[in-house]
């Protein structure tokens, strides 16, 4: 099911990520205007907000939308990474 979700959530994911408005973009094969717009709070098509959001979930973005009202941003940890880790503390235990 799509969530909603506000500009400053969409600011806080790039940022989470260390990605640029340039680069949200070209993950969506889309110009930076319509990123730029929804940053600000202006939604033009839901099926662009759809896409947008899409994309950084899948990035590893999580966003949280609680019934009091609370507003969010999560990362959540890339299993390639904990795996790999885990393969480098395991080569320090021999």
């Amino acid at each position: 099911m799509f969530k909603e979700v506000t500009g400053e959530q969409i600011r806080a994911a790039r940022a989470l990520l260390g990605w640029s408005q340039k680069r949200l973009a070209e993950e969506t094969y889309m110009s930076q205007t319509p990123i730029t717009r929804l940053e600000r709070g202006i939604v033009d098509r839901v099926s662009t907000l759809k896409l947008v959001v899409q994309t950084l979930e899948e990035a590893g973005i999580e966003f949280v939308n609680r019934p009091d009202g609370t507003l969010g941003v999560h990362l959540l940890p890339d299993r390639n990474d904990s795996d790999k880790q885990l393969t480098e503390n395991d080569q320090h235990l021999t």
